[in-house]
């Protein structure tokens, strides 16, 4: 998914297990690279019903009281946010019938509430299921399809 966006015109790709592979990461450089930016989109695998762990690292740092959310925590309000993620299993497991019981919906609410907290407005994620699996097809398919989705936003104005 990452080959797919490089080289977007208006587009930063910002990988943080390239940059913070020791989980060090440099704050002010995080906040002054989301200050630039009128759109956010984070991809990552969907790691056990949650966020893999430096992506749980950088929000805990990185979106701080009082800078991203709380007293005096405008500086990300008006920003648009969304979710784009791989996980393993069906679009039918992710269902109150299914084999993971929740929704995506439920499962991203964390995702959603600290979006909500921030003042940024939700978009709806990008979900790509049963990515083990996938045929090289379906994989270039989705690819083509984030690869036009973050082009049509760079295009509308908005930059990621």
């Amino acid at each position: 998914m990452v080959e797919a966006v490089e080289g977007i015109e208006n587009l930063t790709l910002h990988c943080l297990y390239d940059l913070y592979p020791y989980f060090h990461i440099d704050v002010a450089r995080e906040k002054e690279l989301l200050l630039k930016h009128d759109m956010i989109v984070v991809q990552h695998p969907f790691y056990w019903y949650s966020m893999p762990p430096l992506m749980k690292l950088w929000l805990d740092e990185v979106l701080e009281f009082g800078w991203a959310y709380g007293e005096g925590g405008t500086k990300l309000q008006g920003k648009e946010f969304q979710v784009s993620l791989s996980t393993g299993g069906t679009q039918e497991a992710y269902s109150p019938e299914g084999y993971n019981r929740f929704s995506m919906e439920q499962l991203l609410a964390p995702w959603n509430q600290t979006v909500h907290l921030c003042g940024m407005k939700w978009k709806e994620p990008i979900v790509f299921h049963r990515s083990l699996k996938a045929s090289d097809r379906e994989i270039n398919n989705h690819a083509l399809f984030l690869r036009l989705e973050m082009i049509a936003a760079t295009r509308e104005g908005r930059t990621n």
